[in-house]
């Protein structure tokens, strides 16, 4: 993503020029919508937003300085959506649940005037944006890799970074196609995304095989000796990208800090577990290599 690029002509300072210039930006992303880009005007704008254009002007030179701090709203809303669905609670879901969250998700972002125009123009006119560049669509990728990463663990970096490359740049087509059509073709275009997330991905993120790779783990564990803790600590690893020594703190509450600690070392003198990181800030993951026949 490009180098954030504020257009405002003056910075709001206090709540009420604040509260102006969200509402012509509310304004503009319903004008953009109706009409286009190239056919909105400031004084369309102004109107709508129920504001004299003197005032629009006070904050943006032009109407693409407007869609410039347009592209900045829209950044942050996926990043909001990112935040929700990296959270443990969703990535471990069950698996239609989880394809159905990733879609709700992303369809309540597209049925807001701002990020439908955004996103239908960067694919027009890609010329005029300032903030948002081919990078953006890379930030994407690297981020469901991650999701894919943290429901199965098991999947190498590579595959989910295939699969995440495949979902999102053919999943993009898609949500284009759905916010250039009617109000009932986008619904039934989105419920047809989610059908097609779930067939490919089943066999890779689907609860049978989430579950059986549990199961192999858990005989693995028992094979290495883990004691209980780190039986647990493993199945943490399993669910989630990493672990601390505070999440496990967390988990163990009668346990001390330093048994804790012996029980992390011990994991990866195992070479079950690397970690990055000095003392208490050390972060621990699940070493991809540690699950090999030689290992069993």
């Amino acid at each position: 993503m490009k180098e954030p690029n504020n257009s405002l002509r003056r910075q709001p300072q206090q709540k009420r020029s604040q509260e102006r210039v969200e509402k012509i930006l509310d304004a503009a992303a319903i004008v953009f919508d109706e009409v286009g880009f190239e056919a909105a005007t400031t004084h369309a704008i102004a109107a709508k937003a129920n504001t004299a254009v003197g005032s629009l002007y006070q904050f943006f030179p032009d109407k693409l300085a407007i869609f410039n701090a347009l592209e900045l709203r829209h950044i942050d809303r996926v990043y909001v959506v990112w935040d929700k669905l990296s959270r443990p609670e969703i990535i471990q879901l069950p698996f239609a649940d989880f394809v159905r969250t990733l879609r709700v998700q992303f369809q309540q972002l597209f049925e807001q005037p701002t990020s439908r125009i955004i996103f239908i123009q960067f694919y027009t006119s890609p010329t005029i944006f300032k903030n948002i560049d081919n990078s953006f669509t890379q930030e994407a990728v690297q981020f469901t890799a991650k999701l894919f990463k943290g429901r199965n663990p098991a999947l190498t970096d590579k595959r989910c970074q295939l699969l995440a490359e495949v979902c999102v740049n053919g999943i993009n087509t898609l949500i284009l196609l759905a916010l250039r059509s009617n109000k009932k073709h986008r619904q039934e275009i989105f419920l047809e995304i989610e059908a097609i997330l779930r067939a490919y991905l089943q066999d890779e993120l689907g609860d049978r095989t989430i579950n059986s790779s549990i199961q192999q783990w858990e005989t693995i564990a028992q094979l290495h000796q883990l004691n209980s803790r780190q039986k647990i600590i493993l199945k943490y690893t399993i669910q989630n990208p990493e672990i601390t020594i505070q999440n496990c703190e967390a988990m163990f509450a009668n346990v001390s800090r330093r048994t804790l600690q012996r029980d992390l070392k011990a994991m990866q003198e195992k070479e079950i577990l690397l970690c990055q990181g000095n003392t208490d800030s050390r972060i621990y993951y699940l070493d991809p290599d540690w699950l090999t026949y030689d290992n069993l």
